[in-house]
């Protein structure tokens, strides 16, 4: 599963503060970088590590052009701060106050079961004895 960011903040210390899609916050320490890959020695400028910000598509951050970072790798190694909300069904989404509506595993199996015995796809039963399907059962003999 590929992990989103929406909001990704520089702090003190070459940290970053990240925030993903459903919910989960994450620090990253960035410190870290420049000892693994020269690539990653402007970051120590201050100027360039707080022009970060999230890729299109939530996929990673960059600073510019040549310095960016996988949102995966930041998921993989950041320390996280909060994790994501878990909402069952009957509660209100904390966004929009809206219901969550959910089924449960037992509302699941009897939808299952009551599909299994249905022995028409949906709609209204055909009725065998409608001017329509005499009319296709002749087109089908002939």
């Amino acid at each position: 599963m590929r992990h989103k960011i929406s909001n990704v903040k520089p702090l003190q210390n070459m940290l970053l503060f990240v925030e993903f899609r459903y919910g989960t916050e994450l620090i990253y320490n960035a410190g870290m970088l420049p000892a693994e890959n020269e690539i990653f020695n402007d970051l120590k400028d201050p100027e360039i590590f707080t022009q970060v910000k999230v890729d299109t598509g939530g996929y990673g951050i960059s600073w510019n052009d040549d310095l960016d970072l996988d949102g995966e790798e930041i998921w993989a190694n950041g320390t996280v701060v909060k994790d994501a909300l878990q909402i069952s069904p009957g509660c209100s989404c904390p966004t929009c106050g809206q219901k969550i509506r959910r089924r449960s595993e037992a509302q699941a199996n009897t939808s299952r079961a009551n599909l299994a015995k249905r022995t028409h796809k949906g709609g209204r039963p055909i009725n065998p004895n409608s001017k329509r399907q005499q009319m296709l059962a002749k087109k089908a003999l002939a």
